[in-house]
């Protein structure tokens, strides 16, 4: 291996998230699902009924940080809150919702690998000693 394939650290690995953006993640991956389901009952009751903006500014409460969480993800250029100024249906947040649910979904794919996160502050516990072998190793086999 050479050294650009082994050289892992957080600073490097930007795309890699943090333990702190998982405990994220689970608190609003729940959340995201319970808002879920509350507008596909409103929905179902009247799919063009508009929201208030409290219904909005609770929901923005949600999508906002889990957008952040998602910004080096592909889809996060799918992703939209809800703005007052356009006032979404029941039905435009359940579209928006399903966004989110496909995003986090593809989040944790990429993220999650053998029982656990691959945060960028595992990969530097456990690749960290790896790659100084690594170079012990050619130091070897150069003399």
């Amino acid at each position: 291996m050479t050294e650009e394939d082994t050289d892992i650290s957080i600073e490097e690995n930007t795309e890699l998230p943090t333990e702190e953006n998982i405990e994220d993640y689970g608190l609003l991956k729940g959340m995201l699902y319970s808002q879920k389901k509350e507008f596909d009952l409103l929905s179902k009751k009247k799919a063009d009924g508009q929201l208030n903006p409290m219904k909005i500014k609770m929901a923005n409460r949600v999508l906002e940080p889990l957008k952040e969480l998602l910004k080096n993800e592909k889809t996060y250029k799918f992703l939209d809150t809800l703005s007052e100024d356009e006032i979404p249906t029941n039905s435009d947040v359940v579209l928006i919702i399903s966004q989110y649910e496909k995003a986090i979904h593809d989040f944790k794919i990429r993220h999650y690998s053998d029982y656990h996160w691959v945060t960028a502050e595992y990969v530097n516990e456990n690749y960290e000693d790896e790659y100084y072998e690594d170079e012990d190793e050619d130091e070897d086999e150069v003399k």
